[in-house]
C-alpha cells in the first residue's frame, strides 16, 4: 500500500465553481455515516491503543476538536476578515484531551453533534456566502468559503482514511 501523505505536506488548488457546494456539502455529511460504518464493529480496546502516531479514538476526537476552528473560521468568513483562524498545529487540544479514555460511541456522538450543527447552518448558503474570501494563513493563500468547506472534506478524508487504515492492520 502507498504511503499516506502527511496532512501538513498536502497543497491545494482551488479553482473549482462554487456549483461544487452540494457536492461538497454532502462529503461533510457522509463522513458521518462513513465513520459510523467504520466504527461499527470496532473493538473499544484495540481502537484506545497508540502503535504508530494517533489511536482510532484520537483521530476521531480530533475530528470532533476541529469543529470548533472550522466554526472560528465561518465566522471569520461572516466577518469578512483579512486572515482566517490559524489552526494549531501541535494539536494540543487532542493531545491533552484523553480520548483514549472515552468510549468510541461516546466520541462518535459528539462529533456528529457538532457536524450536524455545521450542516444546518451551511446548508443555505448562496453563492454571495460562499464566495467571500481570506487568506489562510498556513496555506499562505487566499480561499473562498466553499474552499474552506472542501478543505474540511479533505481533512475529514484523511483521518477518516487512517481510522480504516489502522483497522484493516487488525483484520
Amino acid at each position: 500500500m502507498i504511503a499516506q501523505t502527511p496532512w501538513i505536506e498536502r497543497t491545494f488548488r482551488f479553482d473549482f465553481p462554487v456549483g461544487l457546494f452540494p457536492v461538497i456539502f454532502s462529503r461533510l455529511e457522509g463522513s458521518l455515516f462513513r465513520l459510523q460504518r467504520l466504527l461499527l464493529d470496532a473493538d473499544d480496546v484495540f481502537c484506545s491503543n497508540r502503535t504508530t502516531g494517533w489511536s482510532v479514538k484520537e483521530h476521531v476526537g480530533h475530528l470532533y476538536d476541529m469543529e470548533e476552528l472550522w466554526w472560528k473560521r465561518l465566522q471569520d468568513f461572516r466577518d469578512r476578515k483579512a486572515v482566517l483562524s490559524a489552526a494549531d498545529m501541535a494539536n494540543a487540544k487532542t493531545e491533552s484531551a484523553f480520548h483514549n479514555r472515552k468510549s468510541l460511541d461516546q466520541l462518535l456522538q459528539q462529533f456528529i453533534a457538532e457536524r450536524q450543527r455545521m450542516l444546518e447552518t451551511i446548508y443555505g448558503f448562496n453563492m454571495h456566502d460562499l464566495e467571500q474570501v481570506s487568506q489562510h494563513p498556513r496555506l499562505g493563500q487566499p480561499m473562498r468559503l466553499v474552499d474552506s468547506l472542501f478543505f474540511v472534506a479533505e481533512h475529514d478524508d484523511h483521518h477518516i482514511t487512517r481510522v480504516s487504515t489502522i483497522l484493516r492492520k487488525t483484520g
